[in-house]
């Protein structure tokens, strides 16, 4: 058994044939969760009785950008529908929006700026995007930025990937002001975005991709989010994501994760259908984790 910290909880890494023995319980160290990495068909039945998930380590947000924005609503639920309406139509009547094709170092630096502050008030978070500001700016790879200001003020944007050989632009990076933060900005930079990548005429739209394990650096929150922009996710390694794998995990603690945590894990068939499961210390509403793409959803009481 191998402990690694990681951003603020310790995983267990493990092999199948250490189970039985459950070597997590003697260690000296607190642990929140317990891995085997890509479990084979025949160790999978022995896992699940001993309460490990078979799941992907990572999950690819996506949906079909369809021939025009009011086809692509009509897909989400009615309340949603209504919320991002009313965030576009209080963001349009007060900020500015520009979509630049060629990203330029000022436009870039100016959003980097804005995004290492969000970033700066994470409990873990990582600057990841200031560490591709190299590749935006002179790579073979294409980016466009959506900016929206207030004034001379930069209230919000997002950094965009297009991946012609997938059909499909993935909105990579995002960052808005607290105050637009609360008026629901990134849903019109999500929505101005798409409108850019369908008159390129792209089939696709992706809202990047997070490890499975919501309440760790991703929370619980963010999935309901993207489910109420009409996205789904897919298993990563069924994705073109080289990070993607199967693990079989077990969640011990809530201590370091926050409550509720959420994980997708395969359903009993074949097909990699996901199913929801939700670790929390009281009973939360299972309806808060319903998407039209998951086979149900499944409470477990920790602690």
């Amino acid at each position: 058994m191998d402990l690694t910290a990681n951003q603020g909880i310790t995983i267990a890494t493990v092999d199948a044939a250490e189970v039985a023995g459950r070597p997590w319980l003697a260690a000296d160290r607190h642990i929140d969760v317990v891995r085997i990495y890509e479990p084979t068909a025949a160790q999978r039945p022995t896992l699940t009785e001993a309460g490990f998930l078979h799941k992907p380590n990572w999950l690819t947000w996506k949906a079909e950008l369809g021939p025009d924005e009011d086809t692509f609503l009509a897909q989400v639920p009615a309340k949603a529908r209504q919320d991002i309406r009313r965030a576009r139509h209080r963001a349009e009547r007060v900020l500015r929006f520009a979509t630049h094709e060629r990203v330029t170092p000022e436009a870039l630096d100016r959003f980097l700026g804005l995004y290492e502050e969000r970033v700066a008030e994470m409990a873990f978070g990582v600057a990841v995007a200031t560490r591709y500001r190299e590749n935006v700016l002179n790579g073979p790879e294409k980016y466009f930025t959506v900016l929206a200001t207030d004034g001379g003020e930069l209230a919000g944007g997002c950094l965009v990937l297009e991946c012609p050989e997938l059909d499909l632009v993935r909105i990579r990076f995002s960052a808005v002001t607290p105050q637009w933060r609360r008026a629901s900005l990134a849903r019109t930079l999500y929505f101005e975005a798409m409108r850019t990548a369908r008159a390129k005429g792209y089939k696709w739209v992706s809202l990047g991709a997070e490890p499975n394990l919501y309440g760790h650096v991703a929370k619980a929150g963010l999935f309901r989010f993207k489910v109420a922009m009409g996205f789904e996710c897919v298993p990563s390694p069924d994705n073109h994501d080289p990070r993607g794998r199967d693990v079989a995990d077990l969640v011990l603690s809530l201590d370091a994760l926050c409550d509720p945590c959420l994980v997708l894990a395969y359903s009993d068939g074949a097909d990699r259908e996901l199913t929801a499961h939700v670790f929390a210390a009281d009973e939360p509403d299972p309806r808060q984790y319903a998407a039209p793409f998951l086979a149900g959803t499944v409470v477990h009481r920790v602690g």
